[in-house]
């Protein structure tokens, strides 16, 4: 046998041997080195069973409910401005209107369903004041140099309120405040030198700067009122922002599946309107929700990787269940993730959301929050 194949046989033998030598004369290190191992080992597969969740933002649309739904036969409803001819507002009452709308009811010329009346006062001067203001500056041998300002000030009210009643005579809001007159304003005029000077500036400009701030009130006023009447009567479509929480470390067994739930979500969640019913959203959201009610049984431990995966099954399945309009669901997704043991205020919080839709959906006997709205079809009362 030549030399260089019998050290090629030879050398594993070598190489054992000494390893068993090594082994009988130092057994307390290759215990520590098996230890070390055997961690190594241990701490390379907690990290790759660790759960990172990420945020994963989406939108969703939905008709937003009246907080005081009109009777359902209710569709139409017309507005009547009266202004107090010394606000000199330089348009017409009709242009202030226009301003008004109430989204899912039908504006109509004559008398609708409900009439809405605005009332806006006039301007009153409480006070006017000129008033000194002194700046102190120093020169550069530090003497100080006292220079005074001299500005109108003006103390004004206005006041503003609505009533809405039904074409039946009855009311239905009796003199709602727009802006009140016990709120007294401040308008300071541009500063002179002397109070002479202040004094004719204002009073050569009062006719503007009544008419700027009429301006400005009566549009403050009436988009005031215009809130008022879409948060109470109104079906204002809602577009908004929110969460998901995805798994989002790759060496997680649970990766996969986890984001391709996600990536099924979003191509439900876009075939979303607040104008049609929900059947397709649902039928495409069925297979996320299989997911996210598998995981919270296969994932039971009392580990806080586990909690942290069944968290986000609760939450994600709540979410679901509350842009799908089933409140009851919700609401039971929501205890379960309050008492998961990790972050349990997400599940209280949620489950305050789920309960105030359910009182929407009852109070406005409504089962869904997705529905056709059509004005174009509604007609004004027949007296």
């Amino acid at each position: 046998m030549k030399a260089s194949l019998l050290r090629q046989f030879l050398l594993p033998l070598n190489v054992n041997l000494l390893l068993q030598q090594f082994v009988r004369q130092n057994p307390i290190l290759m215990k520590k080195l098996v230890l070390v191992f055997c961690s190594s080992l241990l701490f390379a597969s907690v990290f790759a069973q660790r759960v990172d969740l990420d945020r994963f933002n989406f939108t969703a649309s939905y008709r937003d409910f009246p907080d005081e739904p009109l009777p359902g036969e209710y569709k139409t409803y017309n507005v009547r401005i009266e202004a107090s001819p010394s606000l000199g507002l330089g348009y017409s009452a009709s242009n202030l209107e226009n301003l008004i709308s109430i989204e899912g009811l039908k504006k109509v010329t004559g008398t609708g369903h409900i009439t809405i009346l605005a009332m806006l006062d006039d301007i009153v001067i409480e006070k006017t004041e000129t008033k000194e203001r002194v700046q102190v500056t120093k020169d550069k041998n530090n003497v100080e140099i006292r220079k005074s300002f001299f500005a109108t000030e003006m103390i004004y009210s206005f006041s503003a309120r609505a009533t809405v009643y039904d074409y039946k005579g009855s009311t239905v809001i009796s003199n709602y405040i727009l802006f009140e007159r016990e709120n007294k304003r401040t308008y300071k005029a541009p500063e002179s030198s002397n109070p002479v000077d202040a004094a004719n500036n204002f009073n050569n400009k009062i006719l503007e700067i009544k008419s700027n701030l009429a301006k400005q009130l009566v549009n403050g006023a009436i988009s005031n009122l215009n809130n008022y009447l879409n948060t109470n009567y109104g079906y204002a479509i809602q577009k908004v922002s929110d969460i998901f929480w995805v798994l989002n470390n790759k060496k997680h067994p649970e990766y996969g599946e986890h984001q391709k739930a996600w990536n099924n979500f979003k191509n439900a969640i876009v075939l979303m309107s607040p104008d049609e019913p929900l059947d397709k959203v649902k039928e495409k959201m069925k297979p996320v929700i299989a997911y996210y009610e598998k995981i919270k049984t296969v994932y039971t431990g009392s580990d806080k990787e586990a909690k942290k995966l069944r968290y986000a099954s609760y939450y994600n399945l709540a979410k679901i269940y509350l842009y799908l309009d089933d409140p009851i669901a919700a609401m039971r997704e929501a205890d379960a993730l309050a008492m998961n043991d990790y972050d349990e205020s997400d599940g209280r919080n949620l489950r305050a959301v789920a309960e105030n839709l359910d009182e929407q959906l009852k109070k406005n006997n409504a089962s869904s929050r997705h529905f056709p709205v059509v004005i174009s079809g509604f007609q004004p009362p027949v007296k």
